[in-house]
């Protein structure tokens, strides 16, 4: 009688060992088919900026027009809001070819992100969808397959870089005065962008 007990509880014991077994296999499977969380591009809002920037440039040379319409393009490129962008000459002294030490005075609105203090100030109504966009910006400012304007992107990565938001700057450079830069410098970043609308 004993012996017949002791039987039974020992398959007892096996029977709940296995399902034990079954549970932590289900329980790990069901854990690797979660997908990981992504993280969503935050709710943002327009801000103000301004850039006063003179160049500097041993190698490449710029008209004002030329400086003008370069910083425009770098400045866009970043996500500045076109509609309000505008941007002046500045230390221009010849009516056209290369100057000196040309530059620009832009204002313009930039996308933020917004915190708690924001939408207590102005509540989520001027909140803005956005998404991240990666731009080359060696790519964008080639002039040509012999030239990089390398002094040019050293310099507004300095000065224009820190007034927009940005994430993943893939930066180096090696520019080397008066010598013409091909290969030597690369200047890749994410910025933030409005959300196109559905269907867009």
């Amino acid at each position: 009688m004993n012996q017949a007990f002791g039987i039974r509880n020992f398959a007892a014991v096996l029977a709940l060992v296995a399902g034990l077994g079954m549970g932590a296999a289900q329980a790990s499977s069901d854990t690797a088919a979660v997908p990981a969380l992504s993280v969503a591009p935050p709710a943002a809002h327009w801000v103000a900026r301004k850039l006063d920037y003179t160049y500097m440039g041993f190698t490449a040379k710029f008209s004002c027009d030329g400086l003008r319409d370069t910083v425009r393009d770098v400045l866009l490129a970043l996500g500045a809001r076109k509609k309000d962008l505008k941007i002046e000459e500045r230390g221009c002294v010849r009516f056209n070819g290369p100057e000196q030490f040309p530059g620009v005075a832009a204002t313009f609105s930039v996308l933020v992100p917004m915190t708690p203090d924001d939408i207590g100030k102005v509540g989520d109504t001027s909140s803005q969808p956005t998404q991240w966009q990666s731009v080359d910006l060696v790519q964008l400012t080639r002039s040509g397959i012999e030239s990089v304007p390398c002094e040019l992107l050293e310099q507004l990565k300095n000065k224009a870089l820190p007034l927009f938001t940005t994430r993943n700057l893939k930066f180096h450079s090696a520019c080397v005065p008066h010598e013409e830069s091909l290969g030597d410098i690369d200047f890749s970043v994410d910025v933030l962008r409005p959300q196109p609308p559905p269907g867009a």
